[in-house]
């Protein structure tokens, strides 16, 4: 056939016609089309555009579900090349160029979706009832970023942006006391988080879902919140709150233990003019919990304390809810004189310590203990000091008994909880006192 082709062109040239050129090679359109894509496949942060493109006019069919483009059209994603793809999270593609009904061979490749924007801190700020229609904001490190107030419990986003290689502490803040200013350890805040980033790591070059809880729990855990009313905050004093087992005041249980408890109990921050103060105590494991929220203060002999607790109404925390129970303390103070006759002269300073308590169905204990240094009078050879308290509740009466370092006790503040808890403890009490609502002066005759 070429030999053909050849004499014919040779006879036409020497029948005096023009010459016909001719070359020799296949047809280019009998090859399938080329396709490439880039980036090519690999690790990306946030989100990522793909770029197919064909080494001649072609349609580009592409598939993300796993499926064959070339057998199913369902999820079939087709295009003119270039043809883009955006995806923002790890994605296997296959994909095949098509031109003049020739087909190349498929191509399957994985881009990995390592985490979110290179720099980047994003979350939730999990905004609980206690926080609701306050000034709230997340802090990481020295940098402050304001949230909108909510209306309900809510969860709210947020977003740090350009931050750089190290750690990072984020704590989410709630404004306590109305200032329109979050500050560190001044205002609420939620437990801390630390982060950290690395840009010259994909996997650790940002971080994303960040869950900060203000005033709420993680879903495996409860809640328990309320107010305190404090109508004349003690000058000085700490309000506290601990959640404790009920196994704390029953019989046997360890004073020591339940006063450290007390003692280290989450602190409210009090003031000079209010009387109304909410609290909520986080994270805490289902279950049944007796509330007892305590003041702790210098009183006339040393530091004093005073606290409510109701064993017989303990309160059930359920997983992702939020209990509440309020509290009151009074208006009414007591102080007096202790007096002590001791038979054997004591080496050293007497200390004593006054438990005032009154017990109810309803209300549960009140429980205030008062320290009194007392002081030998050189005359009559006795000992004598003061002891003061405030909050108890009025229109009650109250037991007053007196627990002293001269005697067996060894400790006489842990002796005196013991008491003050018990209200069917064998010591009897000194003196049952009518509480009204003005303050009350007693003194004391020390066994």
């Amino acid at each position: 056939m070429r030999a053909l082709l050849v004499a014919s062109s040779l006879c036409l040239a020497a029948c005096g016609g023009p010459p016909l050129p001719f070359t020799w090679s296949p047809k280019a359109t009998l090859a399938p089309p080329v396709s490439k894509v880039s980036p090519p496949p690999g690790v990306f942060n946030g989100e990522l555009k793909l770029i197919f493109t064909t080494d001649r006019p072609a349609t580009i069919y592409l598939s993300t579900d796993g499926s064959d483009p070339r057998n199913t059209t369902a999820g079939r994603v087709q295009g003119p090349s270039p043809l883009e793809l955006v995806i923002k999270a790890t994605s296997t593609v296959s994909w095949f160029a098509s031109a003049d009904g020739k087909d190349e061979e498929l191509h399957t490749g994985t881009w990995t979706r390592a985490g979110g924007p290179k720099g980047t801190i994003s979350g939730v700020v999990v905004v609980g009832a206690f926080a609701v229609g306050k000034s709230i904001g997340v802090a990481r490190n020295l940098s402050l970023q304001t949230l909108p107030r909510q209306t309900a419990p809510s969860e709210v986003p947020f977003l740090f942006e350009g931050v750089f290689t190290g750690t990072h502490q984020l704590v989410a803040m709630m404004d306590r006391n109305g200032d329109g200013q979050l500050i560190p350890l001044v205002d609420y805040q939620s437990p801390q988080v630390a982060i950290t980033i690395d840009l010259n790591d994909p996997y650790k070059a940002s971080a994303e879902g960040v869950r900060l809880y203000l005033g709420a729990s993680a879903i495996d855990l409860c809640t328990i919140s309320g107010s305190i009313s404090l109508p004349d905050p003690m000058l000085g004093a700490t309000l506290r709150i601990s959640a404790l087992s009920p196994d704390s005041f029953l019989s046997g249980f360890d004073p020591q233990t339940l006063l450290t408890q007390l003692q280290a109990g989450y602190q409210i921050f009090t003031n000079p003019t209010d009387t109304v103060y909410p609290y909520v105590i986080t994270d805490l494991k289902p279950g049944r919990y007796v509330l007892a929220p305590a003041l702790i203060g210098f009183g006339a002999g040393g530091l004093a304390m005073n606290f409510i607790a109701n064993p017989l109404r303990p309160v059930s925390c359920e997983a992702g809810q939020e209990a509440t129970q309020d509290f009151a303390f009074g208006p009414v103070s007591i102080s007096g004189t202790v007096i002590h006759h001791p038979m054997t002269a004591p080496a050293g300073v007497v200390y004593g310590v006054v438990a005032a308590r009154n017990s109810s169905l309803t209300d549960g204990i009140q429980a205030v203990l008062m320290p009194a240094v007392l002081a030998q009078d050189g005359t009559t050879g006795t000992y004598a000091g003061n002891y003061a308290g405030q909050a108890l509740r009025p229109n009650v009466s109250f037991q007053l008994r007196t627990f002293m370092s001269t005697s067996t006790a060894m400790n006489p503040l842990t002796d005196a909880l013991q008491w003050a808890v018990n209200p069917f403890a064998s010591q009897p009490p000194l003196v049952t006192l009518p509480v009204g609502t003005s303050p009350v002066v007693q003194d004391l005759n020390a066994p």
